[in-house]
């Protein structure tokens, strides 16, 4: 990989070495955070020593200003020099390598992300703008916010007991927000492509619109009986906290930052395990052959099956799709499915759903993630593949 090659820490390339420092830091993350919740002292020692309140916000403001900058010109770097590009991966340590260049190529994107998105946190969050009486609107409105699904949930009851915005309005705005946003947009571009980007954004507004009126014509929404002070917060899901009011767009990137990166880390991590470890044709056997769609749809089931319950964070499934979808081994229509069913409901959220929406209104709202990503699927393989 270009001059990188020459340097070397022992037995290890720098790239390698920094691909394994990458997956330990990741996996440090993940544990540490896991037994935070489990033992408080550990907890309160973590809190202690690195608590990001402490950390002058003069200093993240620095951070977020060089990391922009810096990542201009990592960009510009990757493109002379050809850093990303797969050749000269050899059978040594090939995952070390590709994961080397795999962080490489996103890093600017997710970094420009961040910023984008701090800037939209504080210039046009909820209640700093007019929210959008239409569909269309509040979809667009959607896709700028840098949330999930969680924290969209108790944002939508508002709405709606606010009575001043349709139903179908908001139920379009609950259903893209999770799915749709700045970093999601600029990965998949960086990753995927501009035609992934179009496919995806019109399959996720068809989606949310028909759920809308379906929702507003044969359910209505009713207020919930009162059930205490936080009943609508989100206890699982620390995805509400990246709304906070930041006095700079800056200091809400390093939010973004804060909180996505493990989620981005290990997307990266298992995107790499997939495109060296994991045969396209398994693949293709699992979820269903190219052009063949009939034979697709158990595959299809299956891949809407696994993204119901996940909970992907914003750019997670762009990084875990982009390897199989490169490969040829998963359909569009199939990476569409997940993409839906994956960012938009999970385990956590549902308990949201039911306290907030009622049962009702969250079984329609499964049944459309499931049914509609299925069809929306089907539909995309048919477009793609000719049959139509």
């Amino acid at each position: 990989m270009a001059g990188l090659e020459n340097l070397s820490l022992g037995d290890f390339s720098i790239h390698q070495f920094i691909s394994a420092i990458l997956i330990v830091f990741t996996a440090a993350l993940w544990i540490l955070g896991w037994l935070r919740k489990r033992w408080k002292k550990l907890d309160d020692l973590l809190l202690g020593t690195f608590n990001d309140a402490k950390i002058p916000d003069k200093y993240k403001m620095g951070f977020m200003g060089v990391a922009a900058v810096c990542g201009v010109f990592l960009y510009l770097y990757c493109w002379i020099c050809q850093i990303t590009e797969t050749d000269g991966i050899g059978d040594d340590r090939a995952y070390l390598d590709w994961l080397f260049r795999d962080l490489l190529g996103i890093l600017p994107w997710f970094i420009w992300g961040c910023v984008l998105a701090g800037f939209i946190v504080k210039y046009m969050g909820i209640g700093k703008i007019r929210f959008p009486k239409s569909m269309v609107g509040a979809g667009a409105l959607a896709s700028l916010l840098p949330i999930c699904s969680c924290a969209a949930v108790p944002l939508a009851h508002g709405l709606i007991l606010g009575k001043q915005v349709r139903v179908r309005t908001v139920i379009t705005f609950l259903i893209v927000v999770p799915i749709l946003s700045p970093i999601v947009i600029m990965l998949a571009l960086a990753r995927i492509g501009w035609e992934y980007v179009a496919v995806e954004v019109v399959s996720v507004f068809v989606l949310a619109m028909v759920a809308g009126m379906f929702i507003e014509r044969f359910a209505g929404v009713k207020e919930p009986e009162a059930c205490g002070e936080g009943c609508y917060s989100c206890q699982g899901c620390k995805s509400s906290n990246m709304l906070k009011t930041r006095n700079s767009a800056l200091l809400a990137g390093w939010d973004q930052l804060m909180y996505l990166m493990k989620y981005i880390f290990l997307g990266l991590i298992i995107g790499a395990a997939l495109s060296v470890f994991v045969d396209a044709d398994t693949i293709a056997q699992i979820f269903g052959s190219q052009e063949d769609l009939w034979g697709s749809i158990p595959g299809l089931f299956l891949i809407v099956l696994i993204g119901i319950p996940l909970f992907i964070c914003s750019g997670e499934d762009v990084l875990i799709l982009a390897p199989l979808l490169a490969s040829g081994a998963l359909p569009l229509g199939h990476a569409i499915a997940f993409a839906i069913t994956g960012n938009a409901i999970c385990i956590t959220s549902i308990p949201v759903l039911l306290a907030t929406f009622g049962r009702k209104v969250t079984a329609l709202l499964i049944f459309f993630f499931f049914v509609g990503a299925i069809i929306l699927g089907l539909i995309i393989n048919a477009v793609a593949w000719g049959l139509f």
